[in-house]
């Protein structure tokens, strides 16, 4: 398995706007950051993670035309917007491509994206609706996946073998932490140091690392609020902020 960071930032991507460089060295690359997004290559296939607003740049970076399936976190914008660039993957390839996602979202995604998903006037859908349950398979690969909590709504955390997914992580619920013991490689957001309302700060997911152990651990969804060098210098061994572009083999 192959995983691809395709961008690590948070809503606003990292810097924020021109001369707005919160606490970054914009002089660092590994500092300038996509909204967040991740590709997975396993059993000669392409799992797409999120669709951020740069997924064109993303998927174009990463030399990539062939989607095989989305899986959805949750419906804010910063993971959904970039649908529409699935458009090209699917013309290419000639396929339906299916997204996989939690019922509780399924509706509003309609909503939003009813030409993608049914058609509409001159337009045919693209891709296809598929409600998601705590395991399921895409092809030959098995996926784990069950709801953690961010602020007033859920997100989904995707386990595939020892590499699991957790972004906008805030808590976990009852004794759902467990079943991410045993990973080689664990991706969570990290908003900022400090806790915010809908996220986990800096000292309760060194916690949850600390619980649970994992080989390796990288941080996403950053802010322009933390540098790649400073952040790096607090983390423990095994620990580290990811970058735009990382590649990790499992």
């Amino acid at each position: 398995m192959i995983v691809r960071i395709l961008g690590c930032g948070g809503s606003f991507g990292s810097p924020l706007a021109w001369n707005r460089n919160g606490n970054i060295d914009v002089n660092n690359p590994k500092n300038h950051r996509t909204r967040s997004s991740v590709l997975i290559n396993i059993n000669d296939q392409n799992l797409l993670i999120d669709t951020s607003p740069d997924l064109r740049a993303q998927l174009y970076n990463a030399k990539c035309t062939k989607i095989d399936a989305v899986l959805f976190t949750h419906e804010h914008s910063d993971h959904t917007s970039g649908l529409p660039d699935m458009r090209a993957m699917s013309l290419i390839n000639q396929s339906i491509i299916p997204a996989f996602l939690s019922s509780d979202i399924k509706k509003s995604m309609i909503k939003n994206y009813k030409y993608i998903f049914e058609g509409h006037k001159d337009y045919s859908p693209f891709m296809s609706l598929k409600t998601i349950s705590d395991n399921f398979n895409i092809g030959n690969t098995k996926i784990e996946t069950f709801k953690h909590n961010h602020g007033s709504i859920d997100v989904q955390t995707y386990r595939i073998n020892n590499f699991a997914y957790s972004t906008d992580l805030k808590n976990f619920y009852e004794k759902d932490i467990d079943k991410l013991k045993d990973l080689d490689l664990w991706i969570v957001g990290l908003l900022r140091y400090d806790p915010h309302p809908s996220h986990a700060g800096f000292d309760q997911i060194n916690e949850y690392i600390k619980y649970l152990k994992p080989k390796k651990t990288l941080f996403t969804h950053m802010t322009a609020l933390l540098d790649y060098e400073e952040l790096l210098s607090k983390c423990y061994e095994n620990i580290e902020p990811s970058y735009d572009g990382m590649t990790i083999e499992l």
